[in-house]
C-alpha cells in the first residue's frame, strides 16, 4: 500500500508531561484510526551497578504428585475481594488521575490523522480457537505453553488446564492440587521446554514475609497431565520483611530463570516494593527429582536506585548462548526512555556466572498508561510500563510494555528492539501500536522467524473499546519490523463488572508461546467476557500472515480429519473452510426447520484454506447447519449434531 514518507509531529511540554518530538506512521480500520509510532537511533550507556548474590544454595523436593490419582484432592479455594478499604491518596494514584483527565481533554480534540505507513505486515491468520479457563471471579493472569506433540496447556490465577489441539480438554486442577492447602495462590506462569520435551511451572503463594513461598513444578515426562517434582522454595531467603510477588520465567538450555519483586509486608505492589530478586536454578535436577541448585540475585540497583520488574528474555533454544539477558525500566514514571540490559553471564553448572546491569537510552518515550475505557462506563486498571515480555534472536532482543501514547493519551503497545546488547553502543528503535478508539494492554511477544536473518514476531493483547467489550487481538511483525492490522481474536460479551470501584481489574498479563516443531505458528492465552460479566480464558493458533510463508503453514486440509469434526459434539466443533479467493463471508447457524438460529460472525476474510470453529455450549441437543455465504451465494454448508 502506497503512502507519503513519516509525517513529523512535535508536541510542546505540558504542565506536568514533556514528550519530546515522534515521527509517526498512520494505519486506518475500517471506522477507526491505528497509527504506530516509529523511532531508530543509538544512545549513550553506562554502568553503575549492583546486586546481592547467594551463591550455590540448594532446595530439596517437597513431594511427586500424580494429577491421574483419584485420591488427589482438589478443593480449589478461593477469596475475591470485591471492595477494598479506602488508602491515603498515593503518587501512583495521582498520576493516574492526572492522565485520566487528559485522556478526557484529548478525547474532543483528537479528529485528524490519516494513514501514510508505505507498508503494512500482513494480518495474522486465526486456526484454532477456543474457550478455556474459568477465572471465579479473579482477573485472568494469562499463560499458555504446548508441546510439539500438541498437548496445551493453559493456566490462570486458580486453575491449570490441559487441551489437545483440537480444543478438547484433558484435565483440570486448581493449582493448590500441586501442593495442597497454601494460601493466596497467584501469578502462575508456564513454559515448555523443547530440549527435553518437559513442561515447568511456577506460582506464589502467601502474601507476609513469613508464609511467602515460590512453587516451583517440573513434569516428569512430556505429559503434563501425569507426574510432577514439586518445590516449595523460600520467598523470603533473605529473612527479611519482604515476601514474593509478581513472577516471570524463561529457560535456557541448562537453567531456569525467575524474577520477582519483593514487596514489604502490610503494602500493596503499588507502595509496597523494596527490591527486585533473580533466581538462576539449574534444570536437570529439577526433571529429576533431585535437589534444586540455584544462585540468588537480590537488591539489584543502579545508580543506587533499585530496578523492579525484571522481565527474561527467552532466547534461542536450538543454539543457546552463554549469556542470558532481563530488562527493565522505570515503569511507574509519566515518561521515561531508560532501558535497563541486565546480563548473567553463564550457566550455574560453570561457576563463573555474574550479573551486571547496563543503562540504555531509548529513543522513543514510554509512560504510564491510563486505565482502558469500557463499554458500558467503567475501565479497566493497566497497572504501569513494566517490561512484559521478551525475545532474544540473531543478536537482537525484541520487547513489548504497557505505555501511554501521547498523541491521543490512549492505553497503548510499546515495541522496542535493541541490536548487539552485549556491545557498548547497541542499537535501539521503538514503535507504538495504537488507536484512536481502541486501547490495548498487557502485550506479550514470541519468535515467528525461521533462521539467523529472520526477526519475525508475534504480538498478543488484550484490548477494549467504548464500543464492544473486552476481549484479545494479535499482531504479526514481520522481518523488516513493519507491523499488521490487529486481527480480532476474541471480542467480549458482557462488561467487566466484578468489583464495586468503577475501574476493574483487567489481569497482569498474557500467554504466546511458538509451537516449536511448526515454526509458522504460535499458541495464544487472552481474556474475553462472556455474557455473566466475569472473565474467562480464550486460546486461539494463530499464523504468520506472509503469502510466502502460507505454503510453510501445517496443512490445514484434511489430515486423517473429517471435513467437520468432532461430530456429533457436545461443547464445540470444527469446520475446514476452503475460500478460493478473498471474500467477505457470513458464517449463519440454522436449525433443522431452517430456521436462523444466530449471525455468528461476518468480515473480511484470505483466501485459502482455514478452520472455523465456534462454542455449542448455548445449543440444545439437535441437527444444525452451518452455512458459509458470500454476499447472498452460498459457499459452503455443513451438518452439525449436538449431542450430550
Amino acid at each position: 500500500m502506497g503512502g507519503q514518507g513519516p509525517i513529523s509531529f512535535y508536541f510542546p511540554p505540558q504542565p506536568f508531561l514533556h514528550f519530546p518530538s515522534f515521527f509517526l506512521h498512520f494505519s486506518g480500520m475500517k471506522n477507526t484510526l491505528v497509527f504506530i509510532a516509529i523511532i531508530t537511533q543509538t544512545y549513550l550507556f553506562g554502568q553503575n551497578n549492583s546486586a546481592n548474590l547467594l551463591a550455590n544454595q540448594s532446595a530439596a523436593k517437597t513431594v511427586t504428585i500424580d494429577l491421574n490419582d483419584p485420591n488427589l484432592q482438589d478443593w480449589d479455594p478461593f477469596f475475591l475481594v470485591t471492595k477494598e478499604q479506602p488508602k491515603p491518596a498515593s503518587d501512583y494514584g495521582l498520576k493516574k488521575e492526572l492522565l485520566h483527565q487528559q485522556r478526557l481533554a484529548h478525547k474532543t480534540t483528537n479528529t485528524f490523522l490519516n494513514d501514510n505507513r508505505s507498508t503494512i505486515a500482513p494480518t495474522p491468520i486465526l486456526l484454532e480457537n477456543f474457550a478455556a479457563n474459568n477465572a471465579q471471579g479473579t482477573p485472568n493472569d494469562n499463560h499458555i505453553a504446548v508441546s510439539n506433540n500438541g498437548k496445551i496447556v493453559s493456566v490462570v490465577n486458580t486453575n491449570f488446564r490441559v487441551y489437545n489441539d483440537a480444543g478438547t480438554q484433558l484435565q483440570q486442577k486448581a493449582l493448590s492440587s500441586f501442593l495442597g492447602s497454601v494460601q493466596n495462590i497467584s501469578d502462575p506462569r508456564i513454559i515448555y521446554d523443547p530440549l527435553t520435551d518437559r513442561f515447568i511451572l511456577i506460582f506464589f503463594s502467601g502474601t507476609t514475609s513469613s508464609t511467602t513461598k515460590i512453587i516451583v513444578c517440573f513434569s516428569k515426562t512430556n505429559d503434563p497431565t501425569a507426574q510432577w517434582n514439586v518445590y516449595s522454595l523460600n520467598g523470603n531467603p533473605l529473612n527479611d520483611t519482604t515476601w514474593s510477588d509478581y513472577p516471570i520465567m524463561t529457560i535456557s538450555d541448562k537453567d531456569l530463570y525467575m524474577t520477582f519483586n519483593h514487596l514489604k509486608d502490610g503494602f500493596d505492589w503499588k507502595s509496597g516494593f523494596r527490591y527486585a530478586a533473580i533466581w538462576q536454578i539449574q534444570k536437570q535436577e529439577g526433571y529429576d527429582g533431585d535437589s534444586l541448585k540455584f544462585n540468588y540475585w537480590s537488591n539489584i540497583n543502579f545508580g543506587g536506585k533499585p530496578l523492579w520488574s525484571i522481565c527474561p528474555l527467552q532466547g534461542s533454544l536450538t543454539s543457546p548462548t552463554a549469556a542470558n539477558y532481563f530488562l527493565s525500566v522505570r515503569p511507574g514514571d509519566l515518561t521515561n526512555d531508560s532501558v535497563f540490559i541486565h546480563t548473567i553471564s553463564d550457566s550455574y553448572s560453570s561457576g563463573n556466572a555474574q550479573l551486571s546491569t547496563m543503562l540504555a537510552k531509548a529513543p522513543l518515550t514510554y509512560g504510564l498508561p491510563p486505565n482502558a475505557a469500557q463499554k458500558g462506563g467503567q475501565y479497566l486498571a493497566t497497572n504501569d510500563a513494566r517490561v512484559l515480555c521478551g525475545i532474544y534472536e540473531n543478536n537482537k532482543i525484541q520487547y513489548v510494555q504497557n505505555t501511554v501514547n501521547p498523541q491521543n493519551m490512549m492505553a497503548s503497545v510499546y515495541v522496542g528492539e535493541i541490536d548487539n546488547p552485549s556491545s557498548v553502543s547497541p542499537a535501539l528503535s521503538a514503535q507504538i501500536i495504537t488507536n484512536d478508539t481502541i486501547d490495548f494492554g498487557y502485550p506479550s511477544i514470541v519468535y515467528m522467524g525461521n533462521n539467523s536473518f529472520d526477526n519475525r514476531a508475534m504480538i498478543t493483547c488484550s484490548h477494549s473499546t467504548t464500543n464492544t467489550y473486552p476481549g484479545t487481538v494479535a499482531f504479526y511483525k514481520d522481518a523488516q519490523g513493519n507491523i499488521s492490522d490487529p486481527l480480532i481474536v476474541k471480542t467480549g460479551e458482557s462488561a467487566v463488572d466484578i468489583l464495586q470501584d468503577s475501574v476493574e481489574r483487567w489481569g497482569d498479563y498474557t500467554g504466546i508461546q511458538r509451537k516449536f516443531n511448526e515454526p509458522n505458528t504460535a499458541w495464544i492465552s487472552g481474556s474475553y467476557t462472556p455474557t455473566n460479566q466475569v472473565w474467562r480464558t480464550w486460546v486461539a493458533e494463530v499464523a504468520n500472515g506472509d503469502s510466502s510463508e502460507v505454503s510453510s503453514i501445517k496443512n490445514t486440509s484434511p489430515i486423517s480429519r473429517p471435513t467437520v469434526y468432532p461430530n456429533p459434539t457436545a461443547e464445540r466443533f470444527s469446520v475446514q473452510v476452503s475460500l478460493p479467493t478473498n471474500n467477505y463471508c457470513k458464517f449463519e447457524l440454522y436449525d433443522n426447520n431452517g430456521r436462523l438460529v444466530r449471525l455468528l460472525q461476518e468480515d473480511n476474510f484470505k483466501a485459502g484454506d482455514g478452520i472455523y470453529s465456534f462454542n455449542t455450549n448455548y445449543l440444545p441437543n439437535g441437527t444444525y447447519f452451518l452455512k458459509i455465504s458470500n454476499r447472498g451465494v452460498l459457499l459452503q454448508s455443513e451438518k452439525i449434531s449436538i449431542l450430550r
